[in-house]
């Protein structure tokens, strides 16, 4: 049960001298100023100018939630009365140091701290409970509100998925994101206008869960962010949330992230296959309801496939005796489908032929139907506040009974040895890697396990990170060139992550979609499009090769494996009974071959120059200067040569363009099929075009 909020004042303190407190507090970086005055605003403005301007209240900027662990009895606490203001040195502090309420004394203490850190503002503090009665359930810090760019044209570059850009504050409206992975790959987000940016990003080197949203305030052109972290502690130590105000556009805010993070984490190497792997086939081989559509000897068949689309790798879903959706975590190779004999030849065949295979396992749900559940669900699942499991319900066939699964809780020591197992089978059947579903995808939800490795009340975002280290580390003991991969992406498992499998917002082409956003914070980042379709369209072969994407296509129903074998088009009508079946349009576009040529090509061509786009640094358009509209480019760095990719996003009508990097001089132009390309021809429609620069010899 929850009461009203206590609402407290502010007592104006001047450390050492309160007779001579001035008008305001004061903080500054080397480009603006943030002040703090007597009527309690909270205002940080631009040095040079007033293009970016924060005009908050100290009234608003935190709000904690006490809950008594004996009777479940809330308060919500905010600035106010019996709040200290003081300053030392390049630091301002702010002090509650008791509050009370009617027949319940809570002793709570809460230190806001904010100060300069790495040339920005920095907002930082510590909880502390003495009653042992008493917790912390969860906090929003900073609440800061007012945020306006002087009616500037502004840029939203909002970290959801790979990325997201708005060039419309009023589309972008109000939304949030849970970090790390869920809706959030990273924990950061800027809003730029043609000159100059705001960043705001939580530096926490814990990367526990929290949620950050951005609202759009229509009637007052202005914005409001809100950190909100869950605790369930007595005591509380708050990372940093730094808000930066820098000149150019978003790409310094990436990097003032990624310097941060490097200072922390180390993002890890994959084998050098990886590296070079142009993408893979998805093939669902047993359905959710038992039909078998690729039995382990036709492998050999999608090893045909792959050859086909000049792609290197293959996905093995619904593999086990299971089928996809079905059993888990029970993954036992299938006598229908051959048996563990069969499989393990038909991976060593694949490998004869070049090919890798990674195998499929879902890292978070476990089927409640299974023994492993009954006997061992209790330990390993998500426990909500009632000690319930959390129950999603998975179907394919629409006339079938959906699959009901249980959360698990990577907090489970039980849990992670369960995965450590199946990563060690895959070893065992002569696999090069194990792909685990929703680690990377699914959001942080709080568990309640009092006997897991996590805080009662909080996520299991530290816990997942630590499975796939120790799966990782199992694994490539035995056989180096392993690698560990999961759906969907976030900047907390790049540290144990190789090879990421795209899923979210950016991995597909869509309107706000904005994938340069992660891959040029993250340019080591190996990750595959979103294409749930047995071919690729042109367009979306362009849209992954322009952003640095590896290809996929992916077969998951028997229409699908008509198509891919035979090249027979399919209707709608077969998939009426499926869930989520493949875009029937985008297959009907082209004869199954000629859509087929186009990849090839295009990965010939991705091949013929791997110091870009299998080795170069993802870029974006930093440093680049376009000229034209109708086209989209990219730029990838490798040592003094930069390749830029041009792409004519028109679908029936040419474009003329013009690309120049400074200091750099052109010196090569190619598209796939034709190396010898004239610089000032216009660019075909629905067509890309390389341009390679290198830097000028006088130029150190």
């Amino acid at each position: 049960m929850k009461i009203g909020c206590i609402i407290l004042s502010i007592m104006w303190i001047m450390n050492l001298h309160p007779s001579a407190a001035s008008e305001k507090f004061e903080l500054k970086t080397t480009r603006a100023t943030l002040s703090i005055d007597r009527k309690g605003n909270l205002n940080i403005n631009g040095l040079e100018d007033e293009v970016i301007r924060v005009n908050s209240r100290l009234s608003e900027l935190c709000k904690i939630v006490l809950e008594n662990k004996l009777s479940g009895r809330e308060i919500e606490w905010i600035p106010g009365q019996n709040l200290s203001l003081s300053k030392e040195n390049n630091l301002i502090r702010l002090n509650c140091c008791k509050l009370s309420e009617e027949n319940q004394k809570p002793d709570f203490k809460a230190e806001l701290i904010i100060t300069v850190k790495n040339d920005a503002f920095c907002f930082a503090g510590r909880l502390k409970c003495t009653s042992e009665e008493w917790i912390c359930k969860e906090m929003d810090y900073p609440v800061i509100s007012g945020i306006s760019l002087n009616k500037q044209k502004t840029e939203i570059y909002w970290p959801a998925g790979l990325g997201e850009r708005y060039t419309d504050p009023v589309r972008f409206g109000t939304r949030n994101i849970r970090y790390p992975g869920g809706s959030a790959g990273m924990a950061w987000f800027s809003l730029n206008t043609p000159e100059e940016g705001i960043y705001v990003g939580v530096h926490d080197s814990l990367q526990e869960s929290r949620d950050i949203s951005l609202l759009y305030d229509q009637s007052s052109s202005t914005f409001k962010t809100r950190i909100n972290a869950r605790i369930y502690a007595g005591e509380y130590e708050m990372p940093d949330v730094i808000v930066n105000l820098y000149r150019g556009d978003w790409y310094a805010a990436a990097k003032f992230y990624r310097n941060w993070y490097s200072r922390h984490f180390s993002i890890i190497t994959p084998p050098q296959w990886v590296k070079e792997e142009s993408g893979w086939v998805l093939a669902i081989l047993k359905q959710q309801n038992m039909e078998v559509m690729w039995p382990y000897p036709d492998i050999d068949k999608l090893c045909d496939i792959a050859d086909r689309f000049n792609l290197g790798a293959i996905g093995l879903f619904g593999w086990a005796v299971g089928g996809h959706d079905h059993y888990y975590p029970n993954y036992t190779p299938d006598n229908l489908m051959g048996g563990r004999v069969e499989l393990v030849k038909a991976i060593k065949r694949a490998h004869e032929r070049g090919k890798k295979i990674i195998l499929y396992a879902n890292g978070k749900l476990m089927d409640t139907s299974t023994d492993f559940y009954r006997y061992n669900g209790y330990e390993t699942m998500v426990k909500n506040q009632n000690r319930q499991p959390d129950i999603q319900y998975y179907i394919k066939q629409k006339n079938g009974t959906p699959v009901i699964f249980a959360q698990a809780c990577t907090g489970s020591v039980l849990w992670r040895k369960t995965m450590l197992d199946l990563g060690l089978q895959a070893v065992s059947l002569g696999a090069d890697g194990i792909l685990y579903d929703q680690v990377g995808g699914m959001g942080i939800y709080p568990c309640f396990a009092e006997d897991h490795d996590h805080r009662c009340g909080i996520g299991d975002a530290r816990n997942r990170l630590l499975m796939i280290s120790e799966i990782s580390k199992a694994v490539k003991k035995i056989n180096p060139d392993f690698v560990v991969m999961t759906e969907d992406t976030n900047d907390d498992i790049l540290r144990s992550i190789d090879f990421h499998h795209g899923c979210a917002t950016g991995s597909v082409d869509n309107i706000n979609g904005f994938p340069a956003m992660i891959r040029y914070t993250f340019p080591e980042l190996l990750i595959t499009q979103r294409n749930p379709n047995p071919l690729i369209t042109n367009t979306d072969a362009n849209f992954a090769v322009i952003n640095g994407l590896r290809h996929e296509i992916e077969t998951r129903y028997p229409a699908d494996r008509e198509y891919l074998l035979n090249g027979t088009l399919p209707t709608h009508e077969d998939y009426e009974n499926v869930v989520s079946p493949p875009n029937v349009g985008k297959m009907n576009l082209l004869p199954a071959d000629e859509a087929t040529k186009y990849v090839r090509d295009l990965i010939a061509f991705e091949n013929r120059y791997p110091e870009f786009f299998r080795y170069g640094k993802f870029i974006a358009l930093d440093g680049i200067k376009l000229e034209g509209t109708g086209f989209h480019a990219n730029g990838f760095q490798n040592g003094n040569k930069i390749g830029v990719l041009v792409w004519n996003r028109n679908q029936t009508k040419n474009v003329d363009f013009s690309v120049s990097v400074p200091d750099y001089q052109l010196i090569h132009i190619a598209e796939p099929g034709n190396s010898d390309v004239a610089s000032n021809t216009p660019l075909e429609a629905n067509a890309i075009r390389l341009l390679i620069f290198e830097k000028h010899r006088n130029n150190h």
